[in-house]
Formats: structure tokens, sequence, C-alpha cells
């Protein structure tokens, strides 16, 4: 009786105990309850870790299509390009007014259509003076021409009368020669022997032929000095018609190469320049610059804009020295933009440059932007090479300038076995084989060769193998032996 009454006072001491410290026993409680959860969950996450180290790592022999292909990332653009400039004007000047923008950015334009205006006033002008000037150096070469004619023709006609003064005085001389040889030989003679009778006969001779026939010695070798003279006379006249004549052809030469070759030139050069107030779209495509603006001032061979042909994209990349090898034109490609998410649009290697881009801009070394799925090459300094890649469709979706990742089909199998590349494995001898672990557990070696392999899988063939055998797998990595990867879950509870 007294135990019992010690018992019930002990518990009721108890009682109150818990009733006046009751929010203590409560956390006590809730400590205790975590302790034992602790405690339960590392024994499960301990179960775990053995069971994963003696479970083998596993795979599935699939039957799939593979790729060996090489990714580049590029940047999008468009089928052609072309930047337009103006020759209107001159080196240096600026004083070429822009008349009029039809179009601007943003706009389609067909070829051929005019796309700026020039102010073309000067030319029309200038136009109207080179016709002048040019009628002007026709007519003064047509003048001279006829002014070199008419001096042949008057040259020609004092030939005429000298050659006519000549006959006349010819024919008198020789009609007259016997009597003054008579005369100049009685003179002559007379000169030499004063005695000797001939100065008496000359005197007498020279008045009779005086007389008779009306001239002296000293006329008769007048007239004789005269017709020479008149002889030198015609043939100076002769040397001026020759000379005429050469300044009449050249006078025509000149002529004809300005009407058909020099004033053609200048002329074709205003129309020219005219034709070059208007600057038309060389191709059709979307104007994705406008550098001019209606009112100011252009300087030649500044861009007057830039017209891009959109009806194709051509994604231009680069890739390493250690890929472009194995690209070749034709070869198929995948290609993928931001905005339009995991869609893929088919594409074909049109270009591969035969020179890195270093070589191409004289540097030594360019960054690399490509990288292969199955080598790791991207070392910095190694050779870059531009290809490009042409869309085999068009999407409205697509912008110049959107950054592409594209994947370029080296290699492609169809409808294969493979199986990931860690449960393919090599022995001592250098053979290939996978092993086959069979339902009831247990395992077998089969003997494979290996073919297209792409970024994960593997192409397999071997005598037994079957699409849906669990291979298993080698790993480097052990299940972790740390407790704390199993109870991660904690803060859920």
């Amino acid at each position: 009786m007294k135990v019992l009454k010690k018992f019930g006072s002990f518990f009721k001491r108890i009682g109150g105990f818990l009733k006046k410290h009751l929010k203590l026993v409560i956390i006590l409680a809730i400590i205790l309850a975590i302790v034992l959860f602790v405690r339960h969950k590392v024994k499960v996450a301990q179960e775990a870790m053995l069971a994963a180290a003696n479970e083998p790592v596993t795979a599935e022999i699939k039957k799939m299509d593979l790729q060996q292909s090489v990714a580049v990332t590029g940047t999008l653009t468009a089928n052609d390009t072309k930047t337009v400039t103006s020759t209107i004007g001159g080196s240096g000047i600026t004083g070429i007014k822009v008349e009029k923008v039809n179009y601007h950015e943003g706009d389609y334009v067909e070829a051929g259509t005019v796309v700026v205006e020039f102010d073309g006033d000067d030319y029309d002008r200038k136009l109207v003076e080179l016709n002048a000037q040019n009628n002007i150096d026709n007519l003064q070469s047509a003048k001279d021409i006829s002014d070199y004619q008419q001096k042949i023709v008057d040259a020609q006609k004092e030939i005429d009368d000298l050659q006519k003064d000549i006959n006349e005085d010819q024919e008198w001389l020789d009609k007259n020669a016997v009597y003054y040889q008579d005369i100049k030989d009685a003179f002559e003679n007379g000169q030499k022997d004063a005695y000797n009778g001939e100065t008496q006969r000359y005197l007498e001779q020279s008045a009779i032929v005086q007389e008779r026939y009306g001239f002296t010695i000293e006329s008769y070798e007048a007239k004789q000095k005269a017709l020479d003279k008149n002889k030198d006379t015609i043939k100076t006249l002769q040397d001026s018609i020759a000379s005429y004549e050469k300044l009449i052809e050249i006078g025509e030469l000149k002529q004809s190469y300005a009407q058909n070759y020099s004033q053609v030139d200048a002329k074709d050069d205003i129309y020219e320049s005219m034709e070059k107030t208007q600057v038309s779209a060389p191709i059709s495509g979307y104007i994705i610059t406008m550098n001019v603006e209606a009112g100011n001032n252009y300087t030649q061979g500044n861009t007057v804009f830039t017209i891009a042909d959109t009806s194709q994209f051509v994604v231009e990349a680069t890739v390493n020295e250690y890929d472009v090898a194995n690209i070749k034109q034709e070869l198929p490609a995948n290609i993928k933009f931001e905005a339009t998410g995991d869609e893929e649009f088919p594409g074909t290697v049109t270009f591969v440059s035969v020179a890195s881009e270093g070589t191409i801009s004289g540097s030594s070394t360019a960054p690399v932007s490509g990288y292969s799925n199955t080598t790791s090459t991207n070392m910095s300094g190694t050779a870059t090479y531009k290809i490009k890649i042409k869309l085999d469709e068009n999407d409205e979706r697509l912008r110049v300038g959107m950054t592409a990742k594209a994947s370029v089909v080296l290699d492609s199998v169809s409808n294969v076995l493979a199986v990931p590349y860690d449960c393919v494995q090599t022995d001592d001898n250098g053979k290939t084989f996978v092993t086959v672990i069979e339902k009831d557990g247990t395992k077998k070696d089969i003997d494979v060769k290996k073919g297209l392999e792409s970024d994960y899988y593997v192409e397999i063939s071997g005598e037994g193998l079957k699409e849906g055998m669990t291979v298993e797998a080698i790993v480097t990595d052990a299940p972790s032996t740390d407790v704390m990867d199993y109870i991660t879950d904690y803060e859920e509870y």
C-alpha cells in the first residue's frame, strides 16, 4: 500500500511537471521524432548505396538512324547583297543634291526600279552647251576645209595663168632664138677681139633685130629669166596645193573623229551622268539600309543604299582546320535558330574556302567559331575556314543577321543496331565486344565491329546481336558514398 502511494505520488509529480513544462516536452518530442526519422533515412540511403554499387549500369541495343556531323555556328545572310554607290559628280565633289528618295528601309523593290534621284538640272544645261560648242566646232572645221579648197582653186588658176605665159614666152623665145644667138655670138666675139670686125657686125645685127623683131640681147635674156621665175612659182604653187590637200585631209579626219568619237563620247558622258541622277536597284529584294536623305548633298563613291535578295538564305560560318578537310560541297546540313526553337531547316553546303581566314585577311590567326561533335579541337590560334550553307527552303520568320547553329552531316546510316559508347569494350588483344546480360542475370561477351559514330551512340554489328538486348556499360564514376547525396529531400519534409 505504501508502495502504491509512493508510485502515485511520483506520477502525480511527473504529471505536474509535464503540465508545468508542456512546451518543453513537445519540443523534446519533436527532436526525438526528427532523430528517429534521420536514422531511418540514413539506413535507407545506405541500403540504396549498396544496391547501386552492386547493380550494373546497362543500356539496350536499339535500332536507330545515326549521323556523323560537324557543328558550326554562323550568321544568316541573304542569297545576294548589293551595296549601291554612284559615280555622279567627281572625286571630292559634295554638291550633288539628293532630289528624291523613292523607297526606304524595309521596302521591297524589283530590279531596275529607280530608288534614289539626284538633281539633274545642271546636266540639261551642260547638254545644251555641248551641242552649241559641237555646232561651232563643226562649222569651223567645214570653213577651214572650204578655205583650203578655195586656196587650191586659186593656186591652180594662178598656175594655169603662169603656164599660159610660160608657153607663150617659150614659143617666142624659140622663134627668136636664132637671131638672139647670132647677135649674142657677134657680141661675144667682139669682146674677145675689138679689131676683128665682129663688134661692127654686132651693132648692125642688133639694130636689124631690134627693128624687125623688137628685142635686144638684154630683153631676150630678161624674158628667159621671167620664164624661169614663172616655172619656179608654179613649183611653189604646186607644193602649196599639195600642202592644202594634206590640210584638207587632216581637217576632214579631225572633223570625222570629232563627229563620230570625241563629240559623241562627250555627249555620252553627259547622258551617262544624267542617267546617274537615277540610282536603280541592281537586284530584286529588300532595302536593308538607306544612307541618303532628300535635300542632302552626296559625295561620289559613298553608299547610297544596300539591298538584299532574301528569296534564299545562306548561313556563313567558319570551321577549324581539323574539320574542314571532311566538309565538301553538296553535303547536307541541319540548321536551327533561336527564333524558331528546336525546328530544323534543311540546307546544303555550297562553298568551302581553300584558304584560311587568317590568310585572306592577312593575319596569322583567327578566332575559332566552329567545333566538331566528334573531336575536341577548339584550340585558340587554330586556322579557320569559311563555309556557306544554303537553306533548301525559305521561311518568313527568318531575318538577315540571325545566329544559326548548323550540323553538317558528314555521313549517315539508317535502321542500324546501336549502343552508347560506354557499352563497347576493348580486350587486351584489341578486339571490341559488348557484354550482354541475359534475363537470368548471366553475362555473355559478343564480339562486335564498330561502324558510324554519332554524338553518343555507335553503330555495332556482330553475330548474335539483336534489338532489345541488354548490354553492360563500363563507367569510370562509381556510385557516390556520400550519404547526403541521398537525403537531399529533407527540406520537403
